[in-house]
């Protein structure tokens, strides 16, 4: 690890000793990349995120090799640093964006946030837990509400359907969704208005319950919970 950590503070140094985007420079940091990669020591996580916050690290710290200081860390340490920031970043990112959805306010076209300042410390629970426990409830559906409650009497336009496409991070539009189930455009405007009045509510039940959001946070005039029996 010394002898490693000597060679990646050399290059960082002539690095830095070349113009900004000159070939000079990108040629040695590319001896840096190729070292840290083989020496297996960068700080590693299974989450989705992890290659786009690994690709943010090394553009940074590429662009800016004068940032490091040899006399507070090795380039390990260093890279490291920058690297969990980014995770950070993204894993905060997530929990606002779960968080918001699941206080979301059900309007005739869409839905539309409360604001962030509603919701429980994001602190107290992972983005990444929230997300599996909520997926998981999703999928199981223990009780078989979720798929009991279906759109225009087709049992595959359920709750459990909508939810799993409309959880992030990747929400797809509505107009993709009613393509995906063939809908006319009559039934396609009327997706979104059956998700807000009977889906939204039991995610909401579900996210209370499980404390990740605040009793003050549930809007006032949302919509009863639906029975279990397919409906609309």
């Amino acid at each position: 690890m010394k002898e490693l950590d000597l060679k990646l503070r050399q290059l960082i140094a002539t690095a830095c000793k070349y113009p900004p985007q000159s070939l000079e420079r990108q040629q040695v940091l590319a001896k840096v990349y190729l070292l840290v990669i083989k020496s297996g020591k960068l700080w590693k996580e299974r989450t989705s995120y992890y290659n786009d916050a690994l690709q943010e690290m090394w553009e940074y710290c590429c662009q800016h090799p004068e940032e490091y200081n040899p006399d507070i860390n090795t380039v390990i340490v260093w890279l490291d640093d920058e690297l969990k920031k980014r995770l950070r970043r993204m894993r905060d990112g997530k929990n606002r964006q779960l968080r918001r959805f699941l206080i979301a306010k059900p309007t005739e076209e869409g839905v539309t946030n409360n604001p962030i300042d509603d919701i429980a410390s994001p602190d107290i629970q992972p983005a990444m837990e929230i997300w599996r426990k909520t997926i998981l409830w999703v999928q199981q559906d223990p009780d078989k509400r979720l798929r009991n409650i279906c759109f225009r009497k087709r049992p595959e336009i359920n709750a459990q359907a909508l939810i799993l496409r409309r959880l992030p991070p990747d929400i797809p539009s509505w107009q993709t969704i009613a393509a995906e189930f063939n809908l006319n455009p009559k039934e396609t405007q009327d997706l979104p208005k059956f998700y807000n009045r009977k889906c939204l509510p039991l995610l909401r039940e579900f996210g209370l319950s499980q404390g990740y959001i605040d009793k003050s946070a549930i809007v006032s005039n949302s919509a009863k919970l639906p029975n279990n029996k397919c409906h609309e």
